[in-house]
Formats: structure tokens, sequence, C-alpha cells
């Protein structure tokens, strides 16, 4: 079915965008929640004379939204439960307990708007997203243990794990630096090697300079050759 989007959705569309959806998430939630319109003449007019209205309402929303976040953004959320000794939860953790943790601190954030990456069935350290608005969110942890003294704890434990995963990653980087990087010998080994161009300059060279040798040698051989020839000559004729 294709709708008018009242509302900004992220991964869906901005306001007055004619989009696709399933039939099931048209009929029982955006229309139903005022959220969209049937994508039809008579709905498309009706969206022109209330465009202004809703483009001035997002912007009231995404404000509010804001400002909840700058309440809650990098702050810690501890929950205090009764668990195993294994660690497993008498229950679980959900977006509507995190919701009223949130409401107990007069801050109005709906179950809806809370995001988990995974269950939470056992104590620890888990991340969540806060989705007010389709361009207002943060990511926070929220700490479930079972005391204050254990909270710390495990906080302490995933800083050092943090700080232990970093400082192994700066490890491997220096690694991979030193084996790519030329070894002083290598340095060397490649200062003295020489071009092909630099090798057959040297092999040319050399091989001029044994041709101007073998012609001084043959020079030679060709004058002690004439004086032999002469001296010859003078024993066969001898003066009178």
């Amino acid at each position: 079915m294709e709708v008018i989007l009242l509302e900004t959705f992220d991964r869906l569309g901005q306001i007055g965008d004619v989009v696709k959806v399933k039939n099931g998430f048209a009929r029982n939630y955006l229309i139903p929640n005022k959220k969209a319109l049937r994508a039809n003449k008579e709905n498309k007019d009706k969206f022109l004379k209330i465009k202004n209205e809703l483009i001035e309402k997002n912007k009231k929303i995404i404000q509010e939204s804001k400002e909840v976040i700058k309440k809650i953004e990098n702050k810690e959320i501890i929950f205090i439960r009764n668990a195993s000794d294994n660690g497993q939860l008498y229950g679980s953790v959900s977006p509507k307990d995190i919701a009223n943790y949130f409401n107990e601190k007069k801050i109005s954030i709906k179950p809806s708007n809370i995001n988990l990456h995974t269950s939470i069935k056992k104590i620890g350290i888990y991340d969540l997203n806060i989705k007010l608005h389709a361009d207002v969110g943060c990511s926070l942890k929220i700490n479930v243990a079972t005391s204050e003294q254990n909270a710390k704890k495990q906080r302490e434990d995933l800083k050092n794990e943090s700080n232990k995963e970093s400082d192994d990653s700066k490890k491997v980087s220096t690694k991979d630096s030193i084996t790519k990087s030329p070894s002083k010998t290598e340095a060397v080994a490649e200062q003295k090697a020489e071009s092909p161009k630099e090798n057959d300059l040297k092999v040319s060279t050399k091989k001029n300079s044994a041709s101007v040798t073998d012609e001084k040698k043959n020079k030679n051989d060709l004058k002690l050759k004439n004086e032999k020839d002469s001296s010859v000559d003078k024993d066969k004729n001898p003066k009178t």
C-alpha cells in the first residue's frame, strides 16, 4: 500500500514522502496513529493544506527530543537485581523496565523508543539505543548487577578490558609497521642494488675498456713484429 508520511521515519522517509509499505503496517499502525495517510488524490490535497503545520510540529518534536537527550547522554543506567550463583537473573530487564527507570527521574521516554541489542537475562553491562526521533538519539550502557559494589566492579572490569584491547591493538599496529619497514641491512642492500640500466652501462663500459686494451696490445704486437722483421733484413743484407 502507498501512504503519505505525516512524520519522519528512520529508513522509511521524510514528512510528505509517498512510500510503499506492507498493508498490515499501514492499517494497524501508521494510519490509526495518524502517522500516515493513504496515498489517494483526496489525501494528497489534504496533506498540502496541513504540510506547514506538520513541519512546524516536527521541528518542535526534534527540539524537545534534543533536550531529553542532553539529560541522559553519557549516563550509566544501573539496575540492581537478584540473580543465581551463575549470574542468571530471576526475570529479565525489558524496555518497559528501563522506561519506568527514566520516568522515576522525571524523564519521559516510551518503551518503543528503547532498543536493546540483546535480551538482558544475566548480570553484566549491555548497550542500548534511545531513539526519540528519526534524527535524534543516543547510545547508553546499562549495568545490571546484584549490588552497587558489584556494579562498580563490573564497570572497572569493562574499563580494564577495553584498555587491554586498545593496548593489544597498538601492539599489533606497531608490529605491522616494523614488519613493513625495511631493516637496516635491507636498506643498505637496497642502496647498493643497481638498476638494470646501471648494470648494462657498467658492462658496456667494461667491454669498451677491454676493447681498447686489446687494440693497444695488437698495436704493440705489430710494432714488435715490424722491429723483428727489420732486424732480420739487416742481418741478411749487411753493409759492405
